[in-house]
């Protein structure tokens, strides 16, 4: 059977209902965009694990962890300042846009940043005044509470960082988005905590330096924003239906409030129940837990303006055939990162200091739930960009209550492992949710009968990598680190060619090269 005729097996007849120019037009770009999206992150992920590593060495998980609590603070606060303003962004901004009705769009930008800059001001007293209940009768850490004090004014420029990041991926210039919210947090922080602790600052250092980081990613996402959508900025508004917009926004609210409970809990209730080194443990396990989201990451930043796009011009065949492509790619970049960890995630953890190899367990549980979160996290996507964006809420809403119920119950008996389990559990629930509603309100489903490559495929190499990890005394160096990775992606590579490579696959494959070509001649 040709090339085509297997791919047909799965997404066969909904190509050809739908109009094959659109398709490759549609999959090329959001290969192109994700490509770079993930060249941007994995580098802002590098430099991060490498800034972290730094930090957490220096600090050690005790201090490590009373900064992680005031930094979670930030967070939750943040969600109520943003408002699910970003959501709102991706979807208005670049439906407006798509019309060429650049007056709403400006319209709609303006109104969200002017929300995100008095919310993030009203944030900033929130912290300063409730910073002695929350570190003395919340998390019984006196040493927090100065923290908060002066992070507290990472507030601010943190709110507007986030909504100008957003504002640039709903003009899908995803470049810009992950080098002024990624980037510009990560490279000012490392810089300004060195120098700070060679004076004698260690808690004081790192939170002074998250201050300023906030400061350099707001001012230069604004700049960014002037550059890349001028006519956001320049020119007079139009009535827009600010009651939609921020309903739609509030919708996001509660999808990403949820969502801080269901990946978050861990933290607090750790904070609340055992020490700060067990905070900045399960902070180090969660980052590299992380790693295994950066696929689904780069393509759903992309994917879902398409998908609005897409949506409204009523391309539902359209839709399932993108999704079939994009989460077999996701799948297959995303497994070898699992497997790695499996194999090397002690010499990982101890990268940081071995008082977090104790994690271990930890980061396998949590790794392998970010596994499976690939396999549906686009039809999340689909969702959010569509009418059905409350079933994400309803979803979030039962699996963050589940989340933070088992933590409550399994943490305090066996610790970051039981916070992992509760965590994990969450997202491999809402994900088979997402699924099952993807298949009945969209009729979409993000599989097609090729899929069963991706099953064989991660059989094979999940095996492996535990046959490994139990015969073999895996070394804990660096290098070994990096080698192992290397033959993971090598073994998913060859099982890849072995069972078929599709039409599709060929094509986003020349994509990437085409790009990665073209930057270099650059």
């Amino acid at each position: 059977m040709s090339e085509r005729g297997v791919q047909g097996e799965g997404a066969g007849q909904a190509r050809e209902s739908s109009d094959g120019t659109d398709y490759r037009g549609y999959l090329s770009k959001a290969t192109r965009e994700a490509g770079f999206t993930f060249f941007g992150r994995a580098f802002a992920l590098a430099f991060g694990f490498a800034a972290n590593a730094i930090i957490a060495r220096l600090l050690g998980a005790d201090v490590l962890g009373v900064y992680v609590l005031a930094w979670t603070v930030v967070m939750a606060v943040s969600i109520a300042t943003t408002f699910g303003i970003e959501g709102g962004f991706v979807r208005y901004i670049s439906m407006y846009a798509g019309r060429g009705e650049e007056d709403r769009a400006r319209s709609v930008f303006r109104l969200g940043m002017r929300f995100g800059f008095a919310a993030g001001i009203v944030g900033t007293i929130a912290i300063v005044v409730f910073r002695g209940p929350v570190a003395n009768a919340l998390f019984k850490e006196p040493r927090l509470e100065p923290a908060l004090l002066l992070i507290a004014f990472a507030m601010l420029p943190y709110t507007l960082a986030r909504l100008l990041s957003a504002a640039l991926r709903a003009l899908k210039d995803m470049k810009r988005s992950i080098i002024g919210l990624e980037v510009a947090l990560r490279v000012p922080r490392l810089a300004v905590f060195v120098v700070l602790f060679l004076l004698g600052y260690r808690l004081g250092g790192i939170v002074t330096a998250a201050v300023a980081a906030c400061i350099v990613s707001a001012v230069m996402s604004g700049v960014f924003v002037r550059k890349s959508g001028s006519f956001l900025v320049r020119g007079p508004g139009a009535d827009v239906p600010k009651r939609r917009f921020f309903g739609y926004s509030s919708q996001m609210l509660a999808e990403t409030a949820t969502a801080f409970i269901l990946l978050h809990s861990g933290r607090l209730v750790l904070g609340y129940f055992l020490t700060s080194a067990d905070v900045g443990v399960y902070n180090v396990v969660a980052l590299l837990a992380s790693l295994a989201t950066l696929f689904t990451f780069s393509w759903n930043a992309i994917f879902s303006p398409i998908i609005a796009d897409v949506y409204h011009r009523g391309g539902r065949e359209l839709m399932e055939s993108l999704l079939h492509a994009i989460t077999r790619w996701i799948v297959l970049l995303t497994l070898p990162v699992f497997a790695w960890l499996v194999v090397s995630g002690e010499g990982v953890l101890a990268f940081f200091g071995e008082e977090f190899v104790v994690g271990y367990a930890a980061l396998v549980v949590l790794a392998a739930a970010q596994a499976i979160d690939s396999m549906a996290g686009s039809v999340s996507s689909c969702l959010a960009m569509t009418r059905y964006q409350r079933f994400n809420v309803y979803n979030i809403l039962v699996m963050a209550g589940v989340s933070a119920a088992l933590n409550i119950v399994l943490v305090p008996r066996i610790g970051i492992v039981g916070a992992s389990i509760a965590t994990g559990a969450s997202i491999v629930l809402v994900n088979a949710a997402r699924i099952a509603e993807g298949r009945m309100l969209l009729r979409v489903f993000p599989f097609d009968r090729s899929s069963w490559k991706i099953a064989v495929t991660a059989v094979a190499l999940i095996g492996l990598a535990v046959a490994a990890r139990s015969l073999l005394d895996v070394p804990r160096d660096w290098y070994w680190s990096i080698a192992t990775l290397v033959v993971t992606y090598g073994v998913a590579a060859l099982l890849t060619v072995l069972l078929g490579v599709s039409e599709e696959d060929r094509m986003v494959w020349s994509s990437v090269m085409g790009r990665l070509t073209r930057g270099r001649r650059r």
